[in-house]
Formats: structure tokens, C-alpha cells, sequence
């Protein structure tokens, strides 16, 4: 089917390969526009001749009308342009057309349709040099369209405040004021927003940013209303964690956990589609915003089931419990499903799916739907499409990915290297599975944080892969999340980054990753608050994971003893190297030297061959003066560069503990310079924090926009 992109630009699409040539013409795609704005009124063929060639005599004007109109139904076929007495009317059946569906959306009054669907001004850029009267035409269409996506905005606003949706609403705040910015009423709106979701150092730095843009624009002074709304916010005592009290003012029907589906098959290479099926209905069930969704990772922990369902539900924070089991065999499959209530062991809802292997995707859409009707919990038009949306056609590059995905959650260098092979093999046999691409995209994007690889190479196949996945998927929540990183750590877009963090939270609320990457990038960036609360609200969507986070980010924010506190509880509950670490960092910082270092000697002999560990172990040794430790540990790593990628965020680490601040800052502006490392944490980084005040550190920020 042609598809007819209309808004932000005009293009010819058949399937994903662009029509060039003849019917692109820019007369032709006029007529386009023409008839899709005037449906489903037939468009007279005089009107269009004095639209789009007035200069011309009557005749001449027809005889290039009948030309476009013969040139495009070759193209598009007979039956999209059909003819009634001496009129032109398009058939939007036989064909998509974006301005089609936005105005479809804006005669329903579907205000979250046409936010969605209005993707720019209508034929952005486009200009018809010899008809004046189609540009008058045009610019009269485009205020109607804007109009109508700015009334949408506020009636989608309005509805996110009354439902609690915080950070719905300062995405959609965020659009308004990028309609209108210089617009007093939206920056307030904007303010009100950020502040409600946490972020009141935003919402004040907003009204800085829209005075400015005032200045420059307009040279008129700062609005008085703004600035009046900024002084009462600094002047207003701090709100606690605002975010996690979004997350409960959400209208929550139900905190939900999926035990992972019991492999019935018979054979433990079956596995994968087992956990596989489980991670999907997850996925699904978490786009739907009214329901909370506890994360795979958290679930995981209860594989066996050696717990009570009572215990499982306490453990987890979920009132209900969907247990599930997976028999494979040849090109059938049975799924076995019921939902309990997990405080009194009640059956809320069951069923058996016994279908082809084909039908995989639809019982995984059926699941969440009823699981949905059972909790009374109603779905959205858009929810409803999200989650029966499948991701590919290819049923072999579905099994492939899963695969992909399972090396993927060991979390090992040796896992994600399994899973980009595994990837490439789906997108090798489905080039359009926007998910695979997407998770490749975020894989690598890892793989060149952590400086397993050489980091140019890796996140620019990591910008492909993302790009592929949102242009094949444009509301695939993970390929935003990810494209939020890369605008970060490559660009220094610090604004861009927020928004795709902002819109991968409207598609997917119940995202725990988001949270998590979204509150460490706010904290790297000195947003000690906001960081906060986004954390919370990760930890509160996966209980077993995600708190370390939390404990980094009071170190950071100087809150050494609630620190140790939250570090304890945590390495209590899972004593892997990486809690080792920062509870070693807790009691370095509090005073507590000799306990600090012994934790981090830990972290080190459990993971020897982690980079990190080892430079901030040699950053403390020289901090709490044994320089010949240090020392040891910085020829260490020199070493090891010789024969595997060392970032030179590392050595920063160890010289920064040294004392030698001109060294540290030579391997810091190389890591910025090459990307390498979480480079984007410099600004709120306790490790870094003797930099501070040097006038290459404070040169340094200003190049990433953080100073």
C-alpha cells in the first residue's frame, strides 16, 4: 500500500522505498493535499486548476491537471483518485495518508490521536513559487491544523493533572511550549508541571530559559507572571519525592506480578521461550497505565516458586499474581494462565490457550486484554493497539530474538556478546522487527558504556539501530529510552535527552529501566532530587533490583549515613560486587577508611576483570594515602591496556586519587572527547569531586553544556 506523508514534509512511500520522479511532483503532491483536506467533499476540478496553476488559460491549467491526475493513479492505482461529475475525491481506504488521519482524529475529539498523529506544519518546507493563492491556501490550513493540535495538547494536559499522570503531563507541557514559546501561559504550565513531577530545579531554570528566549526573540523583558511563579517556587519548602507519589496517584486498579511461565515442553532447551512468552506479556501488560507492573528482573528471583504466594506478593508490593505454564511441541503451543489474588490465594481469572505456534502474538495480546477485564481495569484505544501490535511476521526471527534476549539477562560481557549475534540473526531474517533492532541498539549503547568496546564504533551502530527501530515502531518505549542516553552521552543534548526520557514514560509507565537510566542521568547531572524520586519509583516497580541506584545517588547528594543505611540493607539482600563497592565508597566517605577499603578490595578479587572496580579501588588507596597501592593498581591498568580497551575514564580515577589533577584531567578530556565511560556523570560524581573548582574541570563543563 502507498503511503502519503503529508506533515513535517511531503514524501511518497511503497512499503519503506521512497517514489521519486513524475508523481512526486511538487504540483502533484499538492493536488494531494488538496483532496485530503477537502474530504470527503469531492474537490472540483476548477478549484484545484485556480489553486494550482493560475497563471495558466484554462485549457493549458486542465490539460496539466488531467496529466497529474493520470500520472498519480499509475502510480497509486485507479481506485484512489475517483472521479464524480467533474470533481476529484481521494479514497482513503486504498491508500494511508497522515493528514487523513488527523483530521479523522480531530472529528472525533480524540485529543491523545491527534497529539500522536500531528508530526509537523503540513507540508513543511513546501512551496508553490507561481500560485500565490495555494500558498495563501496553505498557511490558512496549516493555522486550522496547529489550532486544533494545541487544543489537543491542553485537553490532554488538563486530563494527565485530574488523572495524576505526572510525567505524561510534563511531556505534553513541554509540546505546548514548543508550539508557542514564548507563550507566558505554557511556560507556567511547563513549571507547574515539572514541579508537580520533582523537578522544581527545572521548572525554576524554565523560566530563566523562557525570559531569555524573550530577550532574544522579541526584545522585550522577562514575563512577570513567570518570574513571580519562579520566586514562589524557590521560596516554597522542598516536596519529597514527588515522582514515586505520582506513580501512586496514578489510578493504579492493581499491582500486578507475572511469576515466570513454567517450562512444560520436556526438554530445558525450551527454556528461553518459556522466560521468552513470560518478558512479553510483562511488556504488555506494562502499557497499560492504569495497572502497576513489577519487572522481569524482580520476578525472576521466584522462578521456583519456593515461597508462598502470600510471600511472593509481600516481597514483591503486588496485590495480584498471574502464574503461568508453557508446553511446546512441534508447531503447537499450550499456555496454561490464571490470575490470583495474592493475599488469599482466590482464582480472579483462568484460561488455556491451545493454538498454533503461529497464534503465539495474539494469545499474548488476549492475555493481557483479559487479564485487564478481569481487574476492571479500562484500556485506552491507544493501549489497545499497543498491545495487540505484534512485533514481527517471522516466527523464526521471533524464536531467534528470544534466544538473543535470554544471553542478554545474564548481565555478563560474555552474555552480551551471545546477544548481538543473536540479534543480527533476527534482523538478518526480519529487517522491519523494530524490537530487535531496538535492544541491539541498547546492547551496544552498554556494551560502549562499559567499555568493552571501543566506544565510536559501538554507539554509532548504536544510533543506527535505534534510528532503524523508531522508524519502523515510532511508540517502542525502549528505543526512546535508549535514543535519551545516546543524546546525553554523544550529544550533550540535555533537554533532548529529558524529552525522549519523558515520552519513553507515556508509552510505557510501568518501565522500571527508564526510571532507573532517566534518575542516573539526573543525578550526574546534580539534579540530586529528581534523581531521587525517579529511583524510588524504579525500585518501587522492581523491589529486587534498581536500589543501588538510590544508595550512589545519596552519596552524591551528600546524605553519607542514609547512604550506609540503604547500602547495608542492600548488600544484605544481594551481596554482589557492585553493592560492595558503593557501601565500600559509603564508609570511605563517612570516615570509616579501613572498612571502605576492605569492601572494595571485595568488589575487586569477586570481579577481577572489571575495569571500574579496579581504578576506584586505586583512586581510594591514593586518597587515604598509600600511594605505592595506588600506584600498583595504576601500572596495573597500563598493563592491561596493552591487550584490552582500558577507558581513560579509569585512569582518571586513580591519578584524581594521586593528587595529580593535571593528569586526571588530561584522561578526563579524552574520555570526553571519545565518549568513553559515563562520561555524562562528571558534574554530579563523588569520585571526581576534588576536580571540582579547577578551571579545566569547570572548561570541561561548559563544553558539555553543565556548567
Amino acid at each position: 500500500m502507498i503511503t502519503v506523508q503529508l506533515l513535517g514534509g511531503a514524501s511518497l512511500r511503497a512499503g519503506d522505498a521512497p517514489v521519486g520522479g513524475p508523481p512526486a511532483q511538487r504540483h502533484r503532491v499538492a493536488l494531494l493535499a488538496l483532496m485530503a483536506a477537502t474530504w470527503p467533499q469531492p474537490l472540483s476540478r476548477d478549484r484545484a486548476m485556480a489553486l494550482l496553476w493560475p497563471e495558466r488559460d484554462t485549457a493549458n491549467a486542465r490539460r496539466l491537471l488531467n496529466l497529474a491526475v493520470h500520472v498519480l493513479r499509475g502510480t497509486l492505482g485507479d481506485g484512489v483518485i475517483t472521479s464524480a461529475g467533474d470533481a476529484l475525491q481521494l479514497n482513503p481506504s486504498a491508500l494511508r495518508c497522515d493528514l487523513h488521519e488527523l483530521r479523522t482524529a480531530i472529528g472525533a475529539d480524540d485529543s491523545a490521536s491527534v497529539v500522536r498523529l500531528y508530526t509537523g506544519q503540513l507540508l513543511d518546507g513546501f512551496h508553490l513559487d507561481d500560485s500565490t493563492e495555494f500558498e495563501y491556501w496553505l498557511e490558512q490550513r496549516r493555522i486550522e491544523l496547529e489550532h486544533a493540535y494545541v487544543g489537543a495538547l491542553r485537553t490532554l494536559a488538563a486530563r494527565q493533572e485530574r488523572e495524576g499522570d505526572l510525567f505524561a503531563r510534563v511531556g505534553t507541557c513541554r509540546r505546548l511550549v514548543a508550539a508557542d514559546p514564548h507563550s507566558g501561559v505554557y511556560a507556567r504550565g511547563l513549571m507547574e508541571a515539572l514541579d508537580a513531577a520533582g523537578d522544581r530545579f527545572a521548572a525554576i531554570q524554565h523560566a530563566a530559559d523562557h525570559a531569555q528566549r524573550l530577550r532574544v526573540d522579541l526584545d522585550v523583558g522577562p514575563d512577570r507572571d513567570v518570574q513571580a511563579l519562579a520566586e514562589r517556587l524557590r521560596s516554597a519548602p522542598p516536596k519529597a519525592h514527588a515522582v514515586s507519589a505520582a506513580a501512586a496517584a496514578r489510578d493504579v486498579s492493581a499491582s500486578i506480578a507475572v511469576l515466570p511461565f513454567r517450562n512444560l515442553s520436556g526438554d530445558s532447551e525450551n527454556d528461553y521461550f518459556a522466560d521468552g512468552i513470560t518478558e512479553d506479556v510483562i511488556a504488555n501488560l506494562s502499557k497499560i497505565r492504569a495497572l502497576k507492573v513489577i519487572s522481569r528482573t524482580s520476578v525472576i528471583h521466584f522462578k521456583e516458586r519456593q515461597q508462598s504466594l502470600k510471600e511472593i506478593g509481600a516481597a514483591l508490593g503486588a496485590t495480584v499474581v498471574l502464574d503461568g505454564s508453557v508446553r511446546r511441541a512441534r508447531d503447537r503451543v499450550r499456555i496454561v494462565a490464571q490470575l490470583l489474588d495474592a493475599g488469599t490465594d482466590e482464582h480472579l481469572w483462568s484460561e488455556t490457550y491451545d493454538r498454533r505456534m503461529e497464534d503465539i502474538f495474539t494469545i499474548q495480546s488476549e492475555v493481557a486484554v483479559q487479564i485487564a477485564a478481569a481487574l476492571e481495569t479500562k484500556l485506552t484505544v491507544d493501549e489497545r493497539e499497543r498491545v495487540r501490535r505484534k512485533p514481527t511476521e517471522d516466527l523464526q526471527a521471533y524464536h531467534i530474538f528470544l534466544q538473543g534476549r535470554q544471553w542478554y539477562g545474564r548481565y555478563t560481557s560474555h552474555g552480551m556478546l551471545g546477544a548481538v549475534a543473536q540479534f543480527d540473526r533476527a534482523i538478518a531474517r526480519d529487517p522491519d522487527f523494530a524490537l530487535a533492532h531496538a535492544m541491539q541498539a541498547m546492547l551496544h549503547a552498554e556494551l560502549a558504556e562499559m567499555g568493552t568496546f571501543e566506544p565510536a564504533s559501538t554507539y554509532a551502530r548504536a544510533y543506527r539501530e535505534v534510528a532503524e527501530a523508531i522508524r519502523l515502531d515510532p511508540e517502542l518505549d525502549i528505543a526512546h529510552c535508549t535514543l535519551a542516553f545516546l543524546k546525553g552521552v554523544q550529544e550533550f543534548d540535555w533537554a533532548g535527552a529529558e524529552r525522549e526520557f519523558e515520552r519513553a514514560l507515556e508509552l510505557n509507565p510501568n518501565s522500571s529501566e527508564t526510571c532507573d537510566l532517566y534518575g542516573r542521568f539526573c543525578a550526574g547531572i546534580g539534579r540530586f532530587d529528581q534523581s531521587l524520586a525517579l529511583l524510588e519509583r524504579a525500585a518501587d516497580l522492581d523491589p529486587l533490583v534498581h536500589r543501588i541506584d538510590i544508595v550512589t545517588t545519596l552519596i552524591r547528594a551528600g546524605r553519607i549515613d542514609e547512604a550506609i543505611e540503604r547500602a547495608e540493607a542492600v548488600f544484605d539482600l544481594d551481596p554482589h560486587e557492585r553493592a560492595r563497592a558503593t557501601l565500600g565508597w559509603a564508609y570511605f566517605l563517612a570516615g570509616r577508611q579501613e572498612e571502605g577499603l576492605a569492601e572494595l578490595e571485595h568488589s575487586v578479587t569477586t570481579a577481577p576483570n572489571t575495569m571500574m572496580w579496579l581504578a576506584q579501588l586505586g583512586e581510594a588507596h591514593g586518597l587515604a594515602g598509600n600511594e605505592a597501592r595506588a600506584r600498583e593498581i595504576l601500572a596495573d591498568l597500563e598493563g592491561r591496556s596493552h591487550h584490552t580497551y582500558v577507558s581513560p575514564y579509569y585512569f582518571s580515577y586513580v591519578h584524581t586519587g594521586l593528587g595529580d589533577f593535571e593528569r586526571a584531567l588530561d584522561y578526563l578530556e579524552e574520555a570526553v572527547a571519545l565518549r568513553a565511560g559515563p562520561i555524562y556523570s562528571i558534574k554530579g560524581s563523588f569520585l571526581l569531586a576534588p576536580l571540582r573548582g579547577h578551571p579545566r574541570f569547570e572548561a570541561l563543563l561548559r563544553t558539555m553544556g553543565l556548567a
